[in-house]
């Protein structure tokens, strides 16, 4: 019982720190300079995307790409 009760004080306070980064990572993001804010939250998957869509070249790029965002979102989410 004791260790289950230190195990779960343990995830809880790990918890709570990832939210006290999540929550500065946020801050330091409206802080950057707006080419380091480009660099570090849409830039990785917008250049993936255009090489997809250079490879693909399918007859309505706007919508291929946009598409692409969308589908691929979570992969580029958590390192905001």
């Amino acid at each position: 019982e004791v260790a289950g009760s230190f195990v779960l004080n343990r995830i809880v306070e790990n918890e709570k720190i990832n939210a006290e980064k999540t929550s500065k990572q946020k801050v330091d993001l409206q802080s950057l300079p707006t080419r380091a804010y480009l660099d570090q939250t849409v830039v990785p998957i917008l250049l993936q995307g255009l090489a997809v869509l250079a490879k693909e070249r399918p007859p309505n790029p706007i919508e291929f790409l946009a598409a692409y965002l969308l589908k691929n979102k979570s992969q580029f989410e958590d390192r905001n």
